[in-house]
């Protein structure tokens, strides 16, 4: 018994096992004795995720289980809040300074701190978490927080929540890892305040903001963001959101004006316009030599080339970079040149939301031109436009066509066909490509043409997300049926026959890729222009002849045996409903053993509808997989 002690008292034992536990399994330990409660319970305070919802079980709703984390405060090395649990720590924090500082000085207790509120319910005075590493802090102004039992007035006030996170932010000295997301500011006060705290946190390495404040000061309070960071920042993500669109924040800046002028209401949570002013921090100068990942701000009409440079130049080991919408005055390949030769180790880009204006709508594509060839490995855009042709595809993704190994469209337009034909072709080490549209809106496919014009370069897919234009075959009779529903012997037309010797060289190509784990193809009936068809979606068509293994009595067509090699697939996704016109007649039972037998990983499949009643060969395709089962459904929810 002293020897099973012993052993569960070693110290490197629980630092071990503690990250490979659920909180639930941690709390049952410390119920076994009081050996093992006084061992784990550290453990169970070092993450906390605090942020409220109505039916959650909060830590702030019980009076023991707030003594229990002031006892445990100094263990705490990860904090997540929401606005009302940031409002509440910021009051306990200032009652606890209350009693045990009574007469704490200015490092305590600021000018510029907001008074502490009014609560209608009893606040346990709580130590700061001084030992915190890394803090997020969501300011969040849904429904939720109105039910919130433990509100207090002072989360109506923008500009009290931006010093009070400030403030708990200062007097956490080992700080790594800062999150502020939807953080409100309203003026240059505001600004500096959030500065001086940055400039105060010496050991910074990851910083992400996320702002509300008015369009127009955009420009000027990212740069003054930015030079305020420390030199350790390896990490910087600065978002702009503008303050009129923010329905919540509005809401709540009335609630407070219409407080303030309350006579009988004794809250002075917030920052009087004639208290003292926060003085102007002193700006870094030295350049960010640690920053490895930086993700720039929408910028505003009046950017101009040597403000975008005069950022860059103080980023030289950047690896990663996200763009924002930079709109303005400026040459973009001018910038694009300049950028290439301040950060020669960019190794990934990433665009969210990128719109441009004429020209530079092909920064992000001019920049891969103009940094060191053979160096960046991943372009991921989101619901942006560009201008990309065949042209500025070879220009650009030909020149890192050796380590590029992941590409992604996501919703992008003026993306056309054959650019991604020349990516397939020049590409020999991809690993992901992924073109995808969102719901509402389908980009131009890659043409069954362009996808077939010359030999993939990469064989190494294990991620494939693709839209193929396939040109609709108009019957010259009224009365011909489809290929699938004549009876055998079944002749093909011409126009049917040039089709099917298309298809087959593209099945042919998916078939090549025996690495690949996640398929996702969709069909997009297109005319002879090119052009889709509105009435026609994904989910309802199919790829003629890929789900069928063909019936040489009959002359059925069937490519699926050129899927053989998929050994590895794991989910296939897009065009494959097995309720189709085509795939209702060619899929039998004969496929569905074939499923089973060369995909023998499969967990996903697109084959039906959510809740929709799967048919009963399917059913056997379930029972055939013992853990994980296979889901026959992709949520859309």
């Amino acid at each position: 018994m002293a020897a099973a002690k012993r052993f569960f008292a070693i110290q490197d034992l629980i630092d071990i096992l503690m990250p490979l536990l659920h909180v639930q399994d941690i709390s049952r330990l410390m119920q076994t004795n009081r050996q093992m409660k006084a061992q784990w319970q550290p453990s169970l305070f070092r993450s906390l995720n605090m942020t409220y919802y109505s039916r959650g079980k909060r830590l702030l709703r019980s009076a023991d289980a707030k003594l229990t984390l002031g006892r445990n405060v100094r263990h705490v090395r990860i904090l997540k809040l929401g606005l009302a649990e940031m409002v509440y720590l910021f009051n306990s924090a200032l009652a606890f300074i209350e009693i045990a500082s009574p007469y704490a000085g200015p490092e305590l207790r600021p000018a510029w701190l907001p008074l502490p509120d009014r609560a209608t319910f009893h606040v346990v005075p709580l130590p700061c978490m001084t030992q915190l590493k890394q803090l997020e802090v969501f300011f969040d102004r849904s429904k939720d927080n109105t039910m919130c039992p433990y509100r207090m007035p002072s989360i109506n006030n923008s500009r009290a929540n931006l010093a009070q996170v400030c403030w708990i932010a200062a007097r956490s000295p080992h700080l790594v890892d800062l999150t502020l997301k939807s953080i409100a500011i309203k003026d240059d006060r505001g600004l500096r305040l959030l500065m001086t705290t940055l400039t105060e946190l010496s050991r910074l390495k990851t910083l992400r903001l996320s702002i509300v404040a008015k369009s127009s000061q955009w420009r000027h309070w990212g740069s003054f963001i930015f030079f305020s960071c420390s030199t350790t920042i390896q990490k910087l993500q600065i978002d702009m959101q503008d303050i009129t669109t923010d329905q919540h924040l509005a809401t709540a800046d009335s609630i407070f004006e219409r407080d303030r002028t309350d006579q009988n209401h004794w809250f002075n949570g917030g920052i009087g316009e004639d208290s003292i002013e926060v003085s102007s921090p002193t700006l870094r100068t030295e350049r960010l030599v640690n920053l490895k990942e930086l993700a720039l701000w929408e910028m505003d009409k009046a950017t101009t080339s040597q403000d975008i440079v005069a950022l860059f130049v103080h980023c030289p080991n950047v690896e990663t970079l996200a763009l924002a919408n930079i709109r303005g005055n400026y040459d973009p390949e001018l910038v694009a040149q300049i950028v290439g030769e301040l950060c020669p180790h960019l190794r990934q880009i990433r665009c969210r939301g990128w719109r441009g204006e004429g020209q530079t709508r092909q920064l992000p594509f001019r920049i891969m031109s103009a940094i060191p060839e053979q160096g960046l490995q991943e372009i991921n855009c989101y619901s942006s436009s560009f201008i990309l042709n065949d042209a500025v595809a070879r220009k650009s993704f030909a020149r890192h066509s050796v380590t590029l190994d992941k590409i992604v469209f996501d919703a992008c337009v003026e993306v056309n066909s054959r650019s991604l034909a020349v990516i397939l072709v020049e590409c020999p080490n991809l690993v992901v490509f992924q073109v995808t549209w969102a719901d509402h809106y389908r980009g131009q496919a890659l043409h069954l043409e362009d996808a077939i014009y010359a030999p993939w370069g990469s064989k190494k897919f294990r991620r494939l997300s693709l839209t193929i234009g396939i040109p609709v075959i108009r019957p010259a009779d009224a009365n011909e049926q489809p290929y699938y529903m004549r009876k055998g012997p079944l002749v093909l037309t011409e126009a049917e026959a040039g089709r099917f010797a298309l298809l087959e060289k593209f099945y042919k190509q998916i078939g090549s890729l025996r690495d690949l784990e996640h398929l996702d193809l969709r069909v997009d009936m297109v005319n002879a222009l090119g052009e889709s068809f509105d009435d026609t979606t994904y989910e309802h068509c199919s790829f003629p002849g890929l789900l069928s293994l063909g019936n040489k009595r009959t002359g059925r067509v069937g490519y699926l045996d050129l899927l053989s090699g998929l050994t590895k697939l794991k989910e296939l996704r897009g065009s494959v409903y097995a309720r189709t016109d085509e795939t209702d007649k060619i899929m039998s039972l004969r496929e569905i053993v074939w499923f089973d037998h060369y995909w023998p990983q499969l967990e996903l499949a697109e084959f039906f509808f959510e809740n929709e009643p799967v048919r009963e060969p399917f059913r056997w395709l379930q029972d055939q997989k013992d853990s994980p089962s296979l889901q026959l459904y992709v949520s859309r929810h």
